[in-house]
This record gives structure tokens, C-alpha cells and sequence, in this order.
């Protein structure tokens, strides 16, 4: 295997063993981590370059059997009629109810989106008000995308079994049943990601070519409104894959940024002057961006840091102390936040105020950041039994008669011949290890970026191969900077796209060879040229120890933080035994890639005078971080940052006179 191969494979054993040893209630053990993250390695060296070896070709063009799309509808179709007379007429939340109730009094707000609340609800409403028509509805709404995803791939790359088992892997999920049922706004959501994901495979394997139909124009542009407009956080999607699209196929490049500034601007407009004009209320949008970072606040306030007496007043506004405390959990800040009045006006008002508490507590305690931060975000990266949520809505039923509303919610009793087999058959996957491919969550982004891997090592500097990940990856990211909860919901996009992005790791497909070899020389010579070939030139000679000083200056300071925070030696001490550890990897890496000419001196002696320069380098760095620290009071590791850049300045310019002299 190349170097890239294994960096990728080193990477998803990391966060293999980080994901099944983490415990959320404590720091994840070292030694169990480090027995899974070499058992994994070891597996995945000897398994992963058999897996990139398997292709699915493309398939001659040839007509469509109909009876096998025959059977997909049917199975989509039974497993959605099962759901909808298990929880009829609806799974609903307390904010699916909020959202139904504007359609019905006509007082909107946009904390749903306005758009999502108007295409699910009040569109269905129109010809049957009840919410069982929402239901039905939404449920149209994943058929067709389904069928699509069959019609898809069965045509073009899948076998008839094949595309049967893909999707009943999808259909039988448990998660599957009740979210198809869900009316969330986080479902139409993730569903449009979906289809945004196949439709970017269809561009990357056509070249780009497959924009070129019209009803191929409507169809994207279509997609893309629901990424955008369904859920808030959708416009970083919506950018990132038309500014992507952009970026790599020039024929269309007019098309995607034309498109996308259009929307843009109709959107800046519906939610500007539009709303403005019909009175709609956009409360709560900068207090929802808090989520996770209020539970990393509650993690402070729970494990004895310390707090201002204006900071104390700050958290007592947002929510009563009690309720810090009382409501606490670490994965999730919404306990605290729907049992308190005031959150969401004290937050959106001071929300800067919150922002410098919770870089001043993360910068002063960075282990503890770390460790909340990996228990807020754990939902969507670790692998854990997933709760099928079965008591947190209300399957409900629900009446209005003229402008006074009467919520009436019936739950279904034991008896009812669809549900308890729903629900044996849940506890079934549950209770056994089906749990870890259909209800771990952790699995599924595993998929995506195992799949990712395999695609960056078929494919190298081709970038544009990385397209189709961009949607459910951004979306991700998203979510784990300003995730509020920990339900399935808000990540079962990544359960969705694992699966066609599984399929198109292993996509092979033809392209202009001559244009391919092109690109890749000319990458391959400035690659060579800036860090391989040999050459005195100071400012590539600069770049090249930029990189050095960097992993130097990580092993410096990641020793720094083992010597000074696990073995409890003197800081200072410990500043030496790490300086003199990034000093041997500095010197080893800047005689392979930095100042390689050839000197009259045998190495002992090179390395002593190079050790010298390195000495008062160390001399300088002690000496600062006794000046910040001790003197300045700045935290030893910001101390350290600091110290650290300014000697980097030193080092270079000493060692590049040291060659020139020596040579």
C-alpha cells in the first residue's frame, strides 16, 4: 500500500477505537483503546486494498424491466402501509404540533421553516384537513425519492438482487418505519440530502454531462430548494454543492453560480421583505446556534470550574442554577434549555457575552473542552444502541372546528393488530447484534468516510470524485458544531446517504485519460518541486520547515502536555524533555526534506552544532514560557504556542546560515 493508503486506513482506526471505547461518563480507557486501535489496524491493512480492488461496472445501456420496478414499488410500498397503520394517523412531536397549529390558525413563524411548514402541512391540508393527510403526504414523498434511487442504480451499475438487497437493508431499518411516519421537519430534510447525493453521483460519473437536460436543470434545481429551505443549516449545503459544482466543471460553471445566486437572492428576499410584509416572526435563530455550545458550558459548571460572579448572574439568566445542575446531561443541553423561560430571549440578547465565557473557560481548561465536546457530539460519531424512540412523540389524532382549535390526542392501544409486531420486531433488531448495521449511528458516518477513503485512494488528486460526500459531510460538520440534542433524527441523514455512497466507492466508469494524465503531471511536478527535489531556494526551503517545524512542534507540545498533565513532572522540566524530543524528529526531517546539501562534516558533528542552535532555541523558549507564565500569569499551553512560533523564526534563520557556512 502507498503512504496515502495507510495516513486513511491510520485515521479510520482512530476513530474506530476512539468511538467504541469512549464512555461518556468519564475518559475513555487507554489501554482498551489502544488493544481496539490495533486490532483494527491490523485487520483493516490486511482487508482494505482486497476491498478497493472491487468495481461495479457500468452496465450497457438496455430498456428497463418494469416488472422488476414492479416489485421495488410494491416493497417500498408495504413497508410505509405498515408503518402508517401502526402509528395512525401520524407520529407527531411538540413540534410537528406547533407547526400544524400555525397552518391552521394562519399566524406562521419561521423557527420551522416557514417553507417546509407550507410543502408538508398546509399543501396535504388543502385537500383533506387532517393531519393524516401530512402523513400520507411525507409518505409520497420518500416513495418517489426511493424509486429514483432504484431506477438509478438498478440501470446503471446494480443486478436485480442486488438492488433488492440495498433496499431492504433501507425499508426494514426500525428506523425506517417510524421516521417515515415522523412529521419532522428533520425527515423531508434529510430525504432531500439524499437525493442531492445521488444526483451529484450522476454528474460525477457522466462528467458533468448529465446537467445538460433540461428536466435534469429542474430536477437539481428542485432538490436543491429542499436542501435550502427545508431546515436552516441547509444553505451551507446548498452553497458548498453548487460552489463545488462550479469549481470543477466549467461547461456548467455559469449555469451552478447563476442558479445559485438566484436562489440566494429570492430566499434573502422571502425571508427579508416578504416575511417582514405578512408578519412572520423569526425568533430563536442566534439562541439555537448555542446548543452545543451551552452543554459544554453546563460540563464547566458541573466539573468544578470556576466562574465570575457576572458569569454566575449570566448562567442564572438563561436558566436558574438549580436547572444546571438538576437537568444536566452530557450529551445533550435541551433538558436545561425547555425547562427554562428565559433561555431563549437572554441567549439570543447576549449572545456575544456567552461566546467570550465560553472561549475564556475552553482556552483555560482545554482537556475538559476536549472531553464535552466528544460527549455532546458523541450521538453522531460513536457507535452506541440507538433508542427507538417510541415514547417521545404522540401518535395523535386531531380536530378544529373554525377558528377554535381542540387537540384531542388518541394513543393506540396494545391490541391493535400492526403495532405490537412493529414493535417485537424492533426489540428483535435491538436485541441483537442487527442493532450494529441498522440502529448505531456511529456505523453509518463510518460507512461514509470508509467510503470516502476508498474513493480518495482510487482516484488521488481527482477532486472533483469527492463531490458526492460533500452534502451529508457539510451537513455534518454542521451539526456537530451546533447540535442540541442527541435524537436519531437529527443525523439520519448520514444513515441515508451511507448507503449510495457505499455503492459509488466502488463505481467504475470511463473518462478522458489524456486530460486525466494532464492534470496529475502537473499536480505531481509542483508537488515534487515544493517538497521532494532538492534546492537552496529560501522561500521553498521555508515552506518545507513550516511543515517540519509544525509536526515537530506537535510532538513537542503533545509530549509537553503527557509529561506536565498524566506524569506530573514540573512544567519547566517537562518543557525540556519535550523540546529535546522535537528536536531529534526536527533534525531527522530537516536533512530529508529541508536543507539537504551535502556537507564536509560527519553527521556527529552536524548534529552537535544543529543541536547547539537548537539549545539556545530551547534557552529562548524556557525562557518565554517562564516570562508568560510565570510572570504574565497566560495558561502554560497558550504560554507554550506562543514561545514556540517565535522560536520557529529562530531556528530557520540560524540553521540556514549553519548550512551555508558548513557547506
Amino acid at each position: 500500500m502507498k503512504y496515502l493508503d495507510k495516513v486513511l486506513i491510520t485515521i479510520l482506526s482512530f476513530l474506530f477505537a476512539l468511538s467504541m471505547t469512549w464512555n461518556v461518563n468519564g475518559n475513555t480507557n487507554l489501554i482498551n483503546f489502544l488493544v481496539c486501535f490495533i486490532v483494527f489496524l491490523i485487520i483493516s491493512n490486511l482487508i482494505y486494498p482486497k476491498i478497493c480492488k472491487y468495481e461495479l461496472k457500468k452496465k450497457e445501456a438496455k430498456s428497463i424491466n418494469k416488472k422488476e420496478f414492479w416489485i421495488f414499488g410494491l416493497l417500498i410500498a408495504f413497508s410505509l402501509i405498515v408503518a402508517f397503520l401502526a402509528y395512525y394517523p401520524g407520529y407527531a412531536t411538540p413540534d410537528s404540533l406547533n407547526q400544524w397549529k400555525q397552518v391552521q390558525t394562519g399566524i406562521y413563524s419561521d423557527w420551522h421553516p416557514l417553507i417546509q411548514t407550507l410543502f408538508f402541512m398546509k399543501l396535504p391540508s388543502l385537500f383533506y384537513n387532517n393531519i393524516v393527510s401530512c402523513t400520507i403526504f411525507q409518505m409520497i414523498f420518500i416513495f418517489s425519492i426511493l424509486m429514483y434511487f432504484c431506477y438509478f442504480f438498478r440501470k446503471n451499475f446494480l443486478t436485480f438482487k442486488q438492488t433488492l438487497i440495498v433496499l431492504s437493508f433501507i425499508i426494514f431499518n426500525p428506523l425506517f418505519f417510524r421516521l417515515s411516519v415522523t412529521l419532522w421537519k428533520d425527515i423531508g430534510y434529510s430525504w432531500a440530502l439524499f437525493l442531492g447525493t445521488i444526483l451529484l453521483i450522476e454528474i460525477v460519473i457522466s462528467n458533468g454531462n448529465w446537467i445538460k437536460k433540461n428536466r435534469n436543470k429542474v430536477l437539481l434545481i428542485l432538490t436543491s430548494l429542499g436542501i435550502l429551505l427545508f431546515r436552516h443549516n441547509g444553505i451551507i449545503c446548498f452553497i458548498l454543492m453548487f460552489l463545488g459544482l462550479a469549481i470543477f466543471y466549467k461547461d456548467s460553471r455559469k449555469f451552478y453560480l447563476i442558479t445559485m445566486i438566484t436562489i440566494l437572492i429570492m430566499r434573502s428576499i422571502l425571508t427579508g421583505p416578504v416575511y417582514q410584509y405578512f408578519e412572520i416572526d423569526k425568533n430563536g435563530g442566534r439562541a439555537e446556534m448555542l446548543g452545543e455550545i451551552m452543554g459544554q458550558i453546563a460540563y464547566y459548571y458541573n466539573h468544578g470550574v470556576e466562574f465570575s460572579e457576572e458569569e454566575y448572574e449570566l448562567l442564572n439568566e438563561l436558566a436558574p442554577l438549580e436547572l444546571w445542575e438538576e437537568n444536566y446531561r452530557p450529551t445533550s443541553f435541551n433538558d436545561i434549555k425547555f425547562n427554562s423561560s428565559t433561555y431563549l430571549e437572554v441567549a439570543d440578547e447576549r449572545f456575544s457575552d456567552i461566546i467570550k465565557m465560553y472561549l475564556n473557560k475552553s482556552i483555560s481548561h482545554p482537556k475538559m473542552a476536549v472531553v464535552s465536546y466528544l460527549n455532546m457530539t458523541s450521538p453522531i460519531w460513536k457507535y452506541q444502541r440507538n433508542i427507538i424512540e417510541t415514547d417521545y412523540g404522540e401518535r395523535l389524532e386531531t380536530h378544529y372546528e373554525g377558528d377554535v382549535t381542540k387537540e384531542n390526542t388518541l394513543l393506540k392501544e396494545e391490541s391493535d393488530f400492526v403495532y405490537p409486531y412493529l414493535t417485537a420486531y424492533n426489540n428483535l433488531i435491538v436485541e441483537t447484534p442487527l442493532r450494529i448495521l441498522f440502529l448505531d449511528i456511529g456505523q453509518a458516518l463510518f460507512v461514509i468516510l470508509t467510503a470516502l477513503a476508498i474513493t480518495i485512494s482510487r482516484w488521488k488528486k481527482d477532486f472533483k470524485k469527492y463531490l458526492p460526500f460533500i452534502l451529508v459531510l457539510s451537513n455534518t460538520a454542521v451539526i456537530m458544531l451546533l447540535i442540541t440534542g442527541e435524537e436519531s433524527r437529527f443525523v439520519y441523514a448520514q444513515a441515508l446517504c451511507a448507503i449510495p455512497l457505499c455503492i459509488y466507492a466502488f463505481i467504475s466508469y470511463k473518462e478522458k485519460k489524456e486530460r486525466k494524465k494532464k492534470d496529475m503531471a502537473k499536480t505531481d511536478t509542483f508537488f515534487h518541486r515544493l517538497f521532494i527535489e532538492k534546492t537552496d531556494n529560501s522561500l521553498i526551503q521555508f515552506i518545507r520547515y513550516f511543515f517540519v517545524g509544525g509536526v515537530a512542534a506537535v510532538v513537542n507540545i503533545g509530549m509537553l502536555y503527557i509529561f506536565t498533565d498524566i506524569c506530573h513532572i514540573y512544567y519547566l522540566i517537562s518543557n525540556v524533555l519535550s523540546f529535546t524530543m522535537g528536536l531529534i524528529v526536527n533534525y531527522i526531517l530537516s536533512k530529508k526534506f529541508v536543507f539537504q546539501e551535502e556537507t564536509k562534516l560527519n553527521k556527529t558533528k552536524e548534529f552537535l552544532i544543529y543541536a547547539i542552535i537548537g539549545i539556545l532555541g530551547l534557552g529562548i523558549d524556557t525562557l518565554l514560557m517562564g516570562i508568560f507564565t510565570s510572570v504574565l500569569s497566560i495558561y502554560y499551553m497558550i504560554s507554550k504556542i506562543i514561545s514556540t512560533m517565535l522560536v520557529f523564526i529562530w531556528n530557520f534563520g540560524a540553521r540556514k546560515v549553519l548550512y551555508k557556512i558548513i557547506k
